[in-house]
């Protein structure tokens, strides 16, 4: 049978209404299209797309699955058949989604826009995702989705994609590991997590902090400066009074370490918070959110890069403890806390602290 009788009289079998010959047909025209794609025509190509898509569509599930099965992975397969599949519940259309190198990104944003996370999970599994696909994932995306999105090392992010993880991640924890992990990582969006993020991840970090080359960091650094946000919080009552009470001290040296545990102790946590942040040159935002949380290790992290001493330290923890169950006569546990810290690591999370003060001040001028 000559290539183009067969497809004549497949298209003829197409109309046939028994189920049972149906699924003949669809064998004899798939096993057909393999054994004849490389020879065909184009046109000859597009008539068995045609018509196992129409013939493809009444088959019950199973035989789909099977379909879906065959043609994910290959390299030459008739696109209108590999939408309709992709289109189909989850466990037709996810071999598809996940492997087929037909489908393009038009065609994978289409189904973003219109199908059930499932389908984003198969999606986000795809050894290559451009920033277009992944754009519309995080846009769409649940948390379990945006987590596989994350751990998927082939999947390429554009700032705001990368910015909007980011956010995410300060209330769905579970990304901020693979997030971490991540080569394309921004260094200041890292370094931004650690105002929030778990324990573990901080360490990760720091970690992290040491191993950046200086010229990455240096162009991490101008990128930060590009991004840095205007946006601010409404400011405590007295704030631009005591404001310029500690630019004042700073401007005459006289503020340091010893200055804040008096600040603490006169119960003007507002000198001390801005006291700490000049100290660290760093936003006031900054250092506030820190204190409001009672962020030990963040603050940790702000005393170790400024040089305050662990005895310094100590004190300053403990005065701001909220913890009830804090033994005031057994500093060795902060103690520790405090040295195991990187002094390097701890001063390159700073510098991109710093990046909003700059920002700040260039605005004031």
């Amino acid at each position: 049978m000559s290539q183009s009788s067969g497809l004549l009289k497949l298209a003829s079998l197409a109309k046939e209404t028994s189920s049972e010959r149906r699924r003949e047909l669809l064998r004899d025209i798939t096993d057909l299209y393999f054994d004849n794609q490389n020879t065909c025509s184009e046109v000859e190509n597009e008539h068995f797309g045609e018509i196992l898509s129409q013939v493809t569509t009444d088959m019950d599930a199973e035989i789909r699955k099977d379909m879906a099965e065959r043609f994910a992975k290959q390299k030459a397969a008739p696109l209108q058949l590999l939408q309709q599949l992709a289109n189909d519940e989850i466990d037709i259309a996810g071999p598809v989604l996940r492997h087929s190198p037909i489908l393009q990104d038009k065609h994978l944003t289409d189904v973003i826009n219109t199908k059930s996370q499932e389908h984003m999970r198969a999606i986000s599994g795809r050894q290559d995702l451009s920033t277009e696909v992944t754009s519309s994932l995080v846009q769409k995306g649940d948390d379990e989705t945006l987590l596989k999105l994350a751990r998927n090392d082939g999947a390429q992010f554009d700032r705001t994609s990368m910015e909007s993880m980011v956010n995410r991640s300060e209330t769905v924890t579970e990304l901020q590991a693979p997030l971490v992990e991540r080569h394309d990582m921004p260094a200041d969006l890292m370094n931004d997590m650690y105002l929030f993020a778990e324990q573990k991840v901080r360490a990760r970090i720091l970690e992290r902090n040491e191993e950046i080359d200086p010229e990455v960091l240096q162009q991490a650094l101008t990128q930060a400066r590009k991004q840095a946000s205007g946006k601010s919080d409404p400011m405590p009552e007295g704030f631009h009074t005591a404001k310029h009470q500690i630019s004042s001290q700073l401007a005459q040296g006289n503020l340091d370490g010893t200055h804040l545990l008096k600040f603490e102790r006169d119960q003007d946590r507002l000198k001390f918070t801005l006291g700490l942040a000049a100290l660290a040159k760093i936003d006031y935002q900054i250092t506030d959110r820190i204190l409001r949380r009672s962020d030990m290790d963040a603050l940790a992290l702000i005393c170790r890069a400024i040089g305050f001493d662990s005895s310094l330290f100590v004190t300053i923890a403990l005065l701001l403890s909220t913890d009830p169950n804090t033994n005031t006569g057994d500093s060795g546990p902060i103690r520790e806390m405090y040295s195991a810290i990187p002094v390097t690591a701890a001063q390159r999370t700073l510098r991109f602290w710093q990046m909003r003060q700059k920002m700040e001040n260039q605005k004031a001028a």
